[in-house]
């Protein structure tokens, strides 16, 4: 069922629900400048299925959410967790389990920190408890003097030849997208390029202002690191991540395993992406650790 939920800030954000809203709530945090339709429809069915009320939904500047005019009203990390919380209380929810993959891991975070009474479980899937890393390589800046690694060259290069050579057309911009999704895919697994078609297609079709998705990134560097306030996490969580993450390599996944107390660390052959190719053993996993 669709759903539009209102913000303290009065933006408008669009969401769906699966299952009884009567059973154990999960929300679904996508990663930056992604759609929640990124969520497969299977892989939420399947949670729903294993008894679980799952909540997918829009950030700000994406899909069929509100878009936001970022000089006059810039916005962090902390302003998308309070999207979070209010994406809870719009669905009569008081308390989820938090399922955050990438950007979506660090709203996830800091609402275990910020809101803890909020959070019923912790599911971290590629993320990191430092962004720095990542957006500094990103931005040609020098990463050495960070504890965790900058995303591999291959991830670079890619996004240097982009810059060197922007897509134009629609079929271009098509296509430079899903040779970006095939670099983040990697792992052991062969890249899922018919459904990440399709998936690209429907959320250019969803998109009111396709450009807005990349306010995420003023968001994320706008926004410190979790390194220290990570340690504070008390809820039980579980952290996924793929041995051949090209964005995030592995020993991010290390460090907020170590950080966060009783957490457990599950490792598949994938890259930053587990949709359709890793989804059967990403939601065996989650809906284990749930039960458990």
């Amino acid at each position: 069922m669709e759903k539009l939920i209102t913000t303290n800030d009065g933006s408008t954000l669009w969401s769906e629900s699966f299952g009884n809203p009567a059973d154990r709530a999960v929300l679904l945090i996508m990663g930056a400048m992604n759609q929640g339709i990124f969520w497969p429809d299977e892989f939420c069915r399947g949670l729903a299925q294993a008894g679980h009320h799952v909540i997918r939904y829009d950030h700000r500047d994406t899909g069929k959410s509100s878009t936001v005019d970022f000089q006059k009203h810039p916005y962090d990390l902390d302003t998308l967790a309070q999207d979070a919380v209010a994406m809870l209380q719009g669905h009569r929810v008081g308390k989820a389990v938090i399922v955050g993959l990438s950007m979506g891991g660090y709203i996830a975070q800091l609402l275990a920190i910020d809101h803890p009474e909020c959070v019923d479980r912790l599911v971290l899937i590629s993320t990191t408890a430092d962004h720095r890393p990542y957006m500094a390589a990103t931005m040609g800046q020098p990463v050495d003097a960070f504890s965790l690694p900058a995303p591999d060259n291959k991830f670079l290069d890619y996004l240097h030849a982009t810059a060197a050579n922007p897509p134009r057309t629609a079929e271009e911009i098509e296509a430079n997208m899903i040779e970006g999704w095939a670099v983040t895919y990697g792992g052991e697994r062969p890249f899922p390029q018919e459904q990440i078609t399709a998936a690209i297609r429907l959320a250019a079709q969803r998109a009111a202002n396709p450009y807005a998705c990349f306010q995420h990134g003023r968001a994320v560097a706008a926004s410190p690191d979790r390194l220290e306030s990570v340690k504070r996490i008390t809820a039980p969580t579980l952290i996924i991540h793929g041995r051949y993450d090209a964005l995030l390599p592995l020993p991010h996944a290390a460090y907020t395993a170590k950080a966060i107390s009783g957490s457990q660390l599950q490792i598949f052959g994938m890259g930053h992406s587990f949709m359709w190719s890793w989804s059967d053993e990403v939601l065996a996993s989650i809906s284990g650790f749930i039960k458990n």
